[in-house]
């Protein structure tokens, strides 16, 4: 059940804190109080779609928290595989909404994405306002609530996962043969720029090589003028450095025996000369090998051409333009289906049109089926509900669809994303009446007791433990007023259920009443809600009964209304 629920700064309200009861809740209070309000706060920690336009105008942001107690093995499973534990299993939702931030949402103070809280929010909470009413007049939403009631997840589930599947494999060959031509042009722009850069024979750092050996070649006057001085300057003229240090290291060889200090001095002459010596066999050596050769200089420029030419096709650079081959590689790999291959799909496809068919004709029986039980259900529960000549339906209506792979009764029919053909909750509520669609007979107060019948005995299948109504007392009055009332008490025998209602005989069948006051204090109108007393409930009854004039009568018929 839902304990406890705090909001702050949100549309009217500033701060309120209210505790809730097991059983049937009711909130009533004057038109614009701010009922529908707390049930919008209630959806926006339960998953709905958050509007900064709610935060309260002046604030930054808006808090709405929740606390729930439900003891639940699929919400615990569910919570623990995000590392989330719950005492008791009482589970606290927290979503904050920012002017400025990213909104925030926190279960048991661990951030969750709002989709997850969607998906917890389901398990939750039902709340049916006055969009679900209209929702009733689309026959999409029809198959939606017969699958619910006639218990039909699995196969259900199983026409989808088959449906998807089957989809999936008619659109990859519908891209193949489509796309014949195109793919035949691509296939021939891969090949041939695979060949481009295979024939080229690239190495990864081939351009780097080539680039310092182009230099070489182009300045090779420069090196060998420049290592010939260096190579007479070290060795090869009178007066060399490495004459020069030979002479040193014949003056000082003598010294240490006069003097030891002398020793590293010596030892380092040595090892100027043999160093010197070193480096003039390497300047000697590169001296030799530097080539003049202006063919070989054209073959590399030709090379550095043709690299620079793929560059720009390709990439910026050889590791880039190796990668890309990978890629296009891949790519002409998968455009290259053989005729074997398109069999081998067509094939696929035809065993996937078979299993989709088999499910589908299995789910429409199984909707037939519930749709009698549903019919029964929903008179029964109309007729409780002071609707006694009722006639309700589910028609269904399979379109001939002559390239259809799918065959319902010896005929071909048209398959949708939900099923075979479609169908409609049909409704009479007179006698002599045909039944007609709903949108098309219903009146605001029918059509709130067909949803409220719907309500009754979905109900039963839904594990869902809280159940909220706003203005579910729609079009209505009397003793249908109290016929709803005593549904709504029912409902609340086995899950906690909220009603927002303006009718004194609902009202006054709930366990316990709070009343939405409105309020205006300096230039701020704020909203806040309070439970009744059994004093307070008789007055707010006979206020709803009456009007403000509360008279002695009006007291005693409240009482009446309680009991």
């Amino acid at each position: 059940m839902l304990e406890e629920i705090r909001i702050q700064h949100f549309a009217i309200i500033d701060k309120l804190e209210v505790r809730f009861h097991p059983g049937l809740n009711v909130l009533t209070g004057e038109t614009g109080a701010g009922k529908s309000i707390i049930i919008g706060a209630l959806n926006l920690v339960v998953g709905g779609r958050a509007d900064t336009d709610s935060i309260r105008t002046g604030k930054d942001s808006a808090t709405v928290e929740a606390v729930f107690k439900i003891d639940d093995p699929e919400i615990t499973a569910w919570a623990q595989a995000l590392g989330i534990e719950a005492e008791e299993g009482r589970w606290i939702v927290r979503r904050v909404l920012s002017q400025k931030d990213k909104n925030r949402v926190f279960l048991n103070g661990i951030s969750i994405t709002v989709s997850q809280l969607a998906e917890l929010g389901r398990r939750l909470v039902d709340i049916h306002g006055q969009h679900d009413h209209q929702s009733l007049f689309h026959s999409e939403t029809h198959v939606e609530l017969l699958d619910r009631f006639g218990g039909l997840d699995k196969t259900r589930s199983q026409f989808d996962q088959a449906y998807h599947a089957h989809q999936e494999l008619a659109r990859k060959l519908r891209q193949i043969e489509k796309n014949q031509s195109d793919r035949l042009q691509r296939q021939d722009l891969l090949a041939f720029q695979i060949k481009e850069i295979d024939s080229a024979g690239l190495l990864p750092d081939e351009e780097e090589t080539q680039q310092v050996e182009k230099n070489k070649l182009r300045h090779a006057e420069t090196l060998h003028r420049a290592m010939e001085q260096a190579l007479n300057a070290l060795s090869d003229t009178p007066g060399s450095v490495l004459e020069t240090l030979g002479q040193v290291r014949r003056d000082l060889e003598p010294l240490p025996e006069i003097d030891p200090q002398l020793s590293s001095l010596e030892e380092r002459s040595n090892n100027a000369f043999f160093e010197t010596e070193a480096l003039a066999e390497e300047v000697r050596d590169y001296l030799k090998n530097i080539e003049f050769n202006p063919e070989h200089l054209e073959e590399i420029e030709d090379r550095l051409a043709e690299i620079n030419g793929l560059k720009r096709k390709y990439g910026s650079d050889i590791p880039t333009i190796l990668e890309y081959r990978t890629t296009i590689g891949e790519e002409l790999d998968g455009l290259c289906l053989s005729e074997e291959q398109v069999g081998d799909l067509k094939k696929e496809l035809e065993q996937a049109e078979t299993v989709l068919a088999n499910i589908a004709c299995k789910l429409a029986e199984e909707r037939e089926h519930a749709s009698v039980k549903l019919k029964k259900g929903a008179e029964k529960e109309l007729k409780d509900l002071e609707m006694k000549n009722v006639v309700f339906e589910v028609r269904f209506d399979y379109p001939s669809d002559a390239g259809s792979f799918v065959e319902f009764r010896k005929k071909p029919v048209r398959l949708t994303p939900t099923g075979l053909g479609t169908l409609e909750f049909m409704f009479s509520p007179n006698p002599g009446e045909s039944p007609k669609p709903l949108a098309k007979i219903a009146s605001g107060g029918e059509i709130s007791r067909v949803m409220l019948a719907l309500k009754s005995i979905l109900q039963k299948q839904s594990r869902v433990p809280v159940m909220v109504f706003d203005e579910v007392d729609a079009g209505i009055s009397g003793k249908v007023a109290e016929k709803v009332g005593a549904k709504l008490k029912k409902i609340s025998q086995d899950r906690q259920v909220f009603c927002i209602t303006h009718l004194p005989q609902i009202a006054g069948l709930g366990k316990t009443h709070f009343r939405v006051h409105k309020a205006v204090e300096g230039k701020r109108t704020h909203s806040t809600i309070q439970e009744l007393s059994y004093d307070q409930r008789v007055e707010e009854i006979a206020r709803m009964s009456g009007g403000e004039k509360i008279t002695k009568a009006t007291l005693e018929h409240a009482k009446e209304m309680i009991k």
